[in-house]
C-alpha cells in the first residue's frame, strides 16, 4: 500500500448484511439444520431464509435470535450477532444506492476480497475501465435513465477502483477474450477515441505489480469456460473464497467447495489458452498502434 492512502468503504454499499447473513449459514450447517428446518421455525419461506444468508435482506434482531435458538448458539455469540444485526438494518436505512441486490453484494466483498481472479468475455472488466468506456457501459447495457441514477453508477465503479489501480492493495488476475478488445462502444471518431483510450488504459494497468492481464485470442479456437460471461473469484480477508457468477440470465453466488474448486479449476485451464502476460502486452500494443489485422477482414 502507497503511503498516507488507507482504503475506504464505498458509500451506499453495506457488507454487513453479508457478513452476519455467512455467519448465519456456517451456524445452520454446523448445527445440521437445513434451510426447510430454518423456515419452518420462523414461519418463513425457504427464500426468505436463503435471502438472509446470502446478504440479499438483513435478517431482524428477533429473527437472529430465534435462530440461534435452534442452532444452540450460546448466549454471548446470540448477543454480538444480534447487534450486528442492528448495525447492519441501521446501515442499510442510512444508505443509498443504484445497484441491485446480488451485484450491491459482490461490490461489498470485492471491497474485503485480498485477490480477485475474473474471466470476462463481452466486457472489459469493471475494475479496468475508463470513465468513458464505463458511461457507455452504464447507460447502454443497463436499465437506468436518470442522470442522478447513471451518476452514482460511475461514482461506485470508479471508487472500486481505487484499491486496484491506486492503492494497489487488491491483487487480481484478469482473463478476457479477444471480442472485448473489438467491440466498439458506438459509431463516429468519439466512440473510436473512447475505444482507442481504454486500450492504452490496459496497457498502463498491466504493468502493474498487483494486476495480471492475460487475452485468449481468436486463434485458439474454443476454450475450456468460454461459455461463461463473466466470472468473479474473490478471495476474502477471512481465508475463504466465493464466485459471483453474471450474466444477462445469470447472477449466482456459488459457495460451496466443491463447485468453487470446479470453477477455479477451469480458471486455470483458460490460462493455458490464454496469451502470457507479456505476450498479452505486446498484442495490446500491436492492437492500439493498428499493427494487427482483425480476423473479419483477413482475405
Amino acid at each position: 500500500m502507497r503511503a498516507n492512502q488507507r482504503s475506504q468503504p464505498i458509500s451506499g454499499i453495506n457488507v454487513l448484511r453479508w457478513e452476519l447473513g455467512n455467519e448465519l449459514r456456517t451456524l445452520r450447517l454446523s448445527a445440521g439444520k437445513s434451510i426447510a428446518e430454518a423456515a419452518r421455525w420462523l414461519e418463513c419461506s425457504d427464500a426468505k431464509i436463503s435471502r438472509m444468508e446470502n446478504g440479499q435482506r438483513g435478517a431482524v434482531a428477533r429473527d437472529v435470535r430465534d435462530l440461534c435458538k435452534l442452532y444452540g448458539v450460546p448466549a454471548q455469540r446470540r448477543d454480538q450477532l444480534m447487534a450486528l444485526s442492528r448495525e447492519a438494518t441501521a446501515t442499510d436505512r442510512a444508505t443509498t444506492t443504484t445497484i441491485p441486490g446480488k451485484a450491491g453484494t459482490y461490490v461489498a466483498l470485492e471491497t474485503k476480497a485480498r485477490s480477485l481472479r475474473s474471466y470476462e468475455s463481452t466486457f472489459v472488466p469493471g475494475l479496468l475501465q475508463t470513465e468513458r468506456y464505463a458511461h457507455a457501459v452504464i447507460t447502454k447495457n443497463g436499465d437506468l435513465t436518470e442522470e442522478a441514477e447513471i451518476a452514482d453508477r460511475l461514482r461506485i465503479r470508479l471508487e472500486r477502483q481505487r484499491r486496484l489501480i491506486e492503492i494497489r492493495e487488491l491483487h487480481a488476475h484478469f482473463i478476457i477474450d479477444e471480442n472485448v478488445l473489438w467491440r466498439p462502444l458506438g459509431r463516429g471518431p468519439s466512440a473510436a477515441a473512447a475505444r482507442e483510450e481504454q486500450l492504452d488504459h490496459l496497457i498502463r494497468v498491466s504493468r502493474q505489480p498487483n494486476v495480471i492481464l492475460q487475452v485468449v485470442p481468436y486463434e485458439v479456437g474454443f476454450y475450456w469456460g468460454m461459455e461463461a460471461s463473466g466470472i468473479n473469484l474473490l478471495d476474502l480477508e477471512d481465508g475463504s473464497t466465493t464466485c459471483y457468477l453474471e450474466g444477462i440470465f445469470t447472477e449466482l453466488f456459488v459457495r460451496g467447495h466443491s463447485e468453487i474448486s470446479t470453477i477455479a479449476a477451469k480458471f486455470e485451464l483458460m490460462l493455458k489458452a490464454a496469451l502470457s502476460p507479456a505476450d498479452t502486452r505486446k498484442f495490446l500494443m500491436r492492437i492500439a498502434r493498428g499493427n494487427y489485422e482483425h480476423w473479419s477482414s483477413a482475405g
